[in-house]
């Protein structure tokens, strides 16, 4: 199974287009860009579909393709599947979700995405494209998106019971997720703000950018108090999980220190860990902070330099490690190269350390 980056809006930038170049395969790999949901009038020429491409053009990929149209039946074609059937990466741009429903639910494009991501690959979507990936589609009413259910109500069904709301905080939607969740109860509401987003592996996520990601599952979280608490049914909640927190979608709750669970990790993503990370905080007030990171016998090792401290870290899933008996998480991060560049360090807050 590949890898979801879901984004909250205003993302089409730097930062996420590393993010996703890294989840591609780098900045050679196959590209396909999904602009159903902006309006015609910015689809209908040549110019607006270099406008289009450019900012991943800029980046440095050089395999972009664009695959749009209005006709379900076009849409079931041989030729426009094996657009997304040869992509290594598919990028949904925003827009408004009620064209993607539209036009592509029930036909191959959505077969052909996620066959392309249970092989492996990634399926990014902003804005639009986020809310898109759900069961439960928000806003997806063809006349206003201030109408949480809408008439079209289904999504892609890439995260079953599921409904993604997006541009959250920036626009004070926090509260309008519990009009979904009085009608499907069931359902895990995930509201992402702009220039925000989550990465998902499996059944986990973690939240990257630099906003608030929004959760309404039926529990509230104290960060302080590190305790979830079950609200009675009537009692209409949420709670906020900042960059770098973790969330189990199946056991829909925050990953704590205790839930993690030594994993094997393959020798190759070992050694490319390998290496002396320098604390980019620190440089700025002249400090010069490092971690060497060796493997040995199969296993990583971090050696302070301020105190020559060396413990071992162990694996958990996808680019995340954890510290045995501490709070201490490594989230590390490839470059638009596909190369590891940095990591995360998360402890009640983060810090971020760069390979040198």
């Amino acid at each position: 199974m590949g890898s979801l980056l879901i984004l909250g809006g205003a993302c089409t930038n730097e930062h996420f287009l590393t993010e996703f170049s890294a989840l591609a395969g780098g900045l050679e790999s196959s590209i396909v860009i999904i602009p159903s949901a902006m309006e015609d009038d910015f689809l209908d020429s040549e110019l607006d579909l270099k406008r289009i491409k450019q900012p991943f053009a800029d980046i440095g990929f050089t395999n972009i393709r664009i695959l749009h149209t209005r006709s379900r039946e076009i849409a079931d074609s041989d030729s426009l599947n094996a657009l997304i059937l040869s992509a290594d990466g598919v990028w949904i741009t925003g827009g408004r979700q009620w064209r993607l429903a539209k036009t592509y639910n029930g036909t191959e494009i959505v077969n052909s995405l996620k066959s392309i991501y249970n092989n492996g690959k990634v399926i990014a979507g902003t804005s639009a494209g986020a809310s898109i990936l759900g069961s439960v589609l928000v806003r997806g009413d063809s006349l206003s998106n201030t109408i949480m259910l809408g008439n079209y109500q289904q999504g892609f069904n890439f995260i079953e019971t599921c409904a993604i709301d997006q541009h959250h905080l920036a626009r004070n939607r926090q509260f309008d997720m519990f009009e979904i969740k009085r009608t499907h109860p069931e359902i895990l509401g995930i509201g992402i703000e702009e220039n925000t987003g989550i990465v998902i592996n499996a059944d986990k996520f973690k939240v990257v950018g630099s906003g608030y990601v929004s959760i309404y599952d039926g529990t509230r979280w104290s960060a302080e108090r590190d305790t979830i608490y079950e609200l009675p049914t009537n009692i209409e909640q949420f709670y906020l999980l900042e960059v770098n927190l973790e969330y189990d979608m199946t056991k829909r709750k925050v990953i704590l220190p205790e839930d993690r669970v030594k994993s094997n990790c393959v020798e190759p993503l070992l050694l490319s860990l390998v290496g002396t990370y320098q604390q980019v905080e620190g440089l700025k007030i002249g400090s010069d902070i490092r971690i060497k990171i060796t493997a040995e016998k199969g296993n990583l090792y971090f050696e302070q330099s301020w105190n020559r401290a060396k413990y071992e870290v162990h694996y958990d899933h996808a680019l995340t490690f954890f510290r045995p008996n501490a709070n201490a998480v490594f989230h590390f991060n490839k470059d638009k190269f596909d190369s590891i560049e940095s990591f995360d360090y998360y402890q009640h807050g983060s810090s971020e350390w760069k390979k040198i």
